[in-house]
């Protein structure tokens, strides 16, 4: 299960964490050698994913997307036998906003691809990976994944010399403007970018502890700027469906391996409508001929 406010608060109040902190800064530092691996591996070219991190996430896994109201997890990563093979499956739920949504999908990728084994064993550590480092480690895989440090520092000062602002007599209400600019450059939620702000250096622990502790002040703010944009950071999909579902269902019902009923309340569950085509012709007409490959 994974709920980003109640997730960072266990692991910062948690013995395991305090027993690794001195290890944590030789972790961090393998990260970004573990970001540009699977960037290779799985050919990620744009630096700036955003929501095109669904797509991603879609391709090495089968993914839920489902709202549920009254949950107050974001989404959650499992594995499941299927046919004497172990897959992979992860649950998103719509009934988020799309930031929490997209980060949501990048750290259970993180589970997905094993990236807290890699990173431990790049670190050179031989103890046990405990579960609630792991997650840490996910977490911070998730932020330079979606927010590359390099990206991430120059849109700040692009905004901050956009709207004229000076970073010695920079105004809390003028930080938070910046970093709901962030926010909407990252497709992420604001504690996202509050975090990582702190990690790159742009504000120090201490002011990264004050954002904190004002954050019932603060979010009525990001709330009120986010609103000023044309922006989908606080929109709420409520989607249902799991990628390829219609045509699975479709190839079911031919061969009758399921029954009328069953698929009907599958439909009926993902709100997927009959479609009545029509089974016209329609001639295709390229100039030039067929495509041809070079």
């Amino acid at each position: 299960m994974w709920n980003l406010e109640k997730l960072y608060k266990k692991l910062y109040e948690s013995t395991a964490f305090l027993r690794w902190k001195m290890d944590w800064e030789k972790i961090v530092e393998q990260i970004p050698t573990a970001i540009e691996k699977v960037r290779k591996d799985y050919v990620l070219n744009n630096m700036i994913i955003k929501d095109d991190i669904f797509g991603i996430l879609e391709k090495h896994c089968t993914v839920v997307y489902y709202p549920i109201e009254d949950e107050i997890n974001c989404g959650f990563h499992t594995k499941r036998f299927v046919k004497d093979k172990l897959e992979d499956f992860v649950y998103i739920n719509t009934a988020k906003s799309v930031a929490e949504q997209v980060f949501v999908a990048a750290h259970e990728l993180g589970h997905v691809w094993g990236v807290a084994a890699q990173v431990w064993e790049l670190a050179g550590e031989q103890g046990i990976l405990e579960s609630q480092i792991e997650e840490r480690i996910i977490n911070r895989f998730a932020a330079e994944l979606l927010m590359p440090a390099k990206e991430f520092r120059k849109t700040f000062w692009v905004h901050m010399e956009k709207l004229g602002l000076d970073s010695n007599k920079l105004r809390l209400v003028d930080m938070i403007r910046v970093m709901v600019l962030q926010m909407n450059d990252y497709m992420v939620p604001y504690e996202s970018v509050r975090r990582r702000a702190i990690e790159t250096k742009i504000i120090t622990q201490k002011i990264g502890d004050v954002l904190l502790k004002n954050e019932e002040t603060i979010l009525p703010l990001v709330n009120a700027f986010s609103k000023d944009q044309n922006t989908m950071l606080d929109r709420v999909t409520a989607k249902k469906t799991i990628p390829g579902l219609r045509d699975l269902l479709e190839t079911v019902e031919k061969s009758g391996e399921l029954s009328i009923y069953t698929i009907n309340r599958i439909k009926r569950d993902f709100d997927i409508d009959n479609i009545n085509g029509t089974d016209d012709i329609v001639e295709i007409s390229i100039e030039g001929g067929k495509h041809e490959e070079n």
